[in-house]
């Protein structure tokens, strides 16, 4: 009876697995004989990939329409994560890299791991990246060494897989692994190997497509800066998205392939710059040949940019630091400007509050930039440091104006006050410090041309140190100055800053900071602000860069140009009259120290210099110099800046000589720059 039920089972058992042969003997058939025709058709189909269509980012133009930066059309190197078989992509890449390198192009590769001597080593000044490599990619213990994260990629990527590879072609490949792990890569989001590579480097791809599967010559705008070194500070430049800005980025609808401003406008207006993407459609044939490629939904290219920036008084700015900077270097000692490591100038519009030029010294193209930038990091005198804007330094004699003002409107002194210099300055028993001269009985129009120390020491007493900083706040001292781009906010000397820094306030603390000495530190661009508001009669202006924003074809503004009002000084007209006269004698009268440089000048030009003490003589370190001025002097315009970093000469006379080329050049008609139309194209 057991043995029965055994025999039906095996004989059900039997039945089943017939049945199941019979139904996928019957399916085989159906597909290769009665549908094959139908699925093999499907099977040499054209295969349909949508991807983004990146959308041209707006361009960039100074005040004049000359073009600063542009876009261009250009051929990229693009994988395809859904046309790239699984397990090729180390020997695509090292096809690739080495055909590229070749032709003397260059890929996306930004592994924070170099090779010396062939050991693993961090690359310097990648502190954040190195703490993302260890923490997102390698996912190995934070104190790990670069050798460590070296060994972990190689097996992370089964590079150590591979026979035959040198130490550097395991580098080259782990760098292009770990940028597109760094950049999302995946069937949504293609990776850019390459970008604007040459026609010959694309015939050369084409032709090894068979031994690249996965890879697309895609034409795309690509970016171009055609300003050359001409307000690289200012302008700033773009990047891929890193791993620490992703999270806030995402919300904006950013992918992780996406291109953003780094620094300078590009960052400050990315809002505006940034497109919006479109779609493309990409047919392949069943062996993965392109047979079309269509854009399905048109991308909008970003808003174009009009700066304040004039070119050509830009560009003066920049020639009139490396001249008299290289003269310094070339033909006088330490101690008497030869050590000059630096320096900035500023030109403004008084009455709108636009910059006009915002130049720093030393400075580097942003092609230098995007190239060789670890060049640039490691460079004497810090080329990448924008000194204009985040330089902080003591203004010397250029901050007596404003103290002369306060002075004027507190009722301290009055035009026809007059104080004698005796040249040591006697009043506190334990601190007499002393002018640089006899000047005898002064008013404060003859005490601002001859620069006296005396009678600011004895004004600024009198004024004391809180109405003195109220007065240089409404000037613009100490304060931002609503640049677009980073600035620094200077330093106040006073009581709270002294205590902040634990220093102790001495009464007569204020002597210093009467003359621009002590703590007292502000950028070149808060000088030219400061003088600026005086010049127009006393409308502090907040400092812009941006003239306005336009469509991409530049057809129609979408904002507006706005001149901002920061505030009103509270000070009299004929208080700020009496400082502009004491200006003016510093540059038109026997004794001022502008006077050599202006006196003849075809334009009537008002000045205030600077000599910043910051030294042991015997050490041969300069002082800083310092001038500031506006012109025209009866309706003023313009708004000049000037600081030398250890530029300060026996004769006084570096700050003038750079101020002077630059009103050289705003006052002459002469257009060294080529005027290019303002209609926006992309280039070929």
């Amino acid at each position: 009876m057991e043995e029965n039920r055994h025999i039906g089972r095996r004989i059900t058992l039997l039945v089943a697995l017939l049945i199941l042969v019979g139904v996928y003997v019957a399916r085989l058939a159906e597909y290769q004989l009665i549908r094959g025709d139908e699925f093999e058709a499907q099977a040499a189909a054209p295969k349909q990939t949508t991807i983004t269509a990146k959308a041209a980012r707006g361009e960039i133009y100074d005040r004049n329409g000359r073009p600063l930066v542009v876009n261009k059309m250009g051929f990229s190197v693009v994988f395809l994560k859904q046309y790239m078989t699984e397990g090729t992509e180390n020997q695509t890449i090292l096809t690739l890299t080495n055909l590229l390198a070749s032709q003397g192009e260059t890929w996306n590769d930004t592994l924070p791991i170099q090779l010396e001597g062939g050991q693993a080593v961090f690359e310097e000044d990648r502190d954040k990246d190195i703490e993302n490599l260890k923490s997102d990619i390698a996912k190995i213990n934070p104190y790990s060494t670069a050798q460590n994260c070296f060994d972990t990629l190689l097996k992370k990527y089964e590079i150590d897989e591979m026979e035959g590879l040198t130490v550097e072609q395991q580098r080259t490949i782990m760098g292009v692994r770990y940028e597109m792990d760094l950049r999302a890569f995946s069937t949504r989001y293609p990776f850019t190997f390459a970008e604007d590579i040459s026609d010959d480097t694309v015939t050369r791809i084409s032709e090894n497509n068979i031994e690249t599967p996965g890879v697309s010559i895609q034409r795309e705008s690509t970016r171009e800066y055609v300003s050359g070194d001409i307000a690289a500070h200012v302008i700033g430049n773009t990047g891929p998205i890193y791993a620490e800005e992703l999270e806030e980025l995402k919300e904006k609808g950013y992918a992780m392939d996406d291109v953003v401003g780094k620094s300078g406008i590009e960052k400050a207006m990315e809002d505006e710059l940034r497109g919006q993407d479109g779609e493309k459609t990409i047919t392949r044939d069943s062996e993965g040949n392109v047979v079309e490629d269509e854009i399905t939904k048109e991308p909008v290219a970003g808003n174009s940019v009009i700066l304040t920036i004039d070119s050509r008084i830009q560009l003066a700015a920049q020639n009139a630091l490396e001249t008299i900077i290289t003269d310094l270097h070339e033909n006088n000692a330490p101690g008497n400007g030869g050590d000059c490591t630096g320096g900035a100038a500023v030109v403004t519009d008084v009455n709108t509050g636009e910059v006009l030029a915002l130049a720093t010294y030393p400075y580097y193209s942003i092609d230098e930039y995007l190239t060789d930038y670890n060049s640039l990091l490691n460079a004497e005198n810090t080329p990448l440091l924008n000194r204009a804007t985040s330089g902080v330094y003591p203004p010397g004699s250029s901050m007596k104006p404003a103290v002369a003002l306060g002075a004027l409107q507190e009722g301290t002194i009055d035009a026809n006050s007059v104080i004698k210099c005796t040249r040591k300055y006697t009043y506190y028993d334990d601190y007499q410090p002393t002018c640089l001269g006899y000047h005898g009985n002064e008013t404060v129009d003859v005490a601002l041309k001859n620069s006296c120390n005396y009678f600011f020491f004895d004004v600024g007493r009198r004024l004391g140190i809180t109405k003195m900083n109220f007065y240089s706040r409404q000037l613009g001292l100490g304060e931002k100055t609503g640049l677009e781009i980073s600035e620094s906010t200077g330093i106040l000397a006073g009581k709270e800053y002294s205590e902040s820094i634990g220093q102790v306030w001495n009464p007569g603390d204020v002597l210093q900071a009467a003359i621009g000495q002590g703590n007292n530190a502000f950028t070149p661009v808060q000088l030219a602000n400061y003088v600026a508001t005086i010049a127009n009669g006393g409308t502090h202006y907040q400092l812009h860069l941006i003239k306005s924003v336009k469509s991409y074809d530049m057809n129609e503004t979408v904002v507006p140009e706005e001149a901002n009002v920061l505030n009103e000084l509270s000070v009299n007209q004929d208080n700020i009259d009496e400082v502009k006269l004491g200006m003016y004698k510093v540059a038109n009268e026997q004794g001022g120290t502008g006077y050599r440089y202006f006196k003849d000048y075809p334009v009537t030009i008002a000045c205030k210099t600077g000599t910043a003490e910051t030294t042991d003589t015997k050490k041969n370190i300069s002082n800083h110099s310092t001038v500031i001025s506006f012109a025209p002097y009866d309706e003023p315009q313009y708004a000049v800046s000037v600081v030398l970093e250890h530029g300060g000469t026996a004769n006084f006379d570096s700050n003038l000589r750079t101020m002077k080329m630059i009103y050289d050049a705003i006052f002459t008609e002469d257009d060294s720059i080529q005027q290019i139309s303002p209609e926006s194209t992309l280039l070929p």
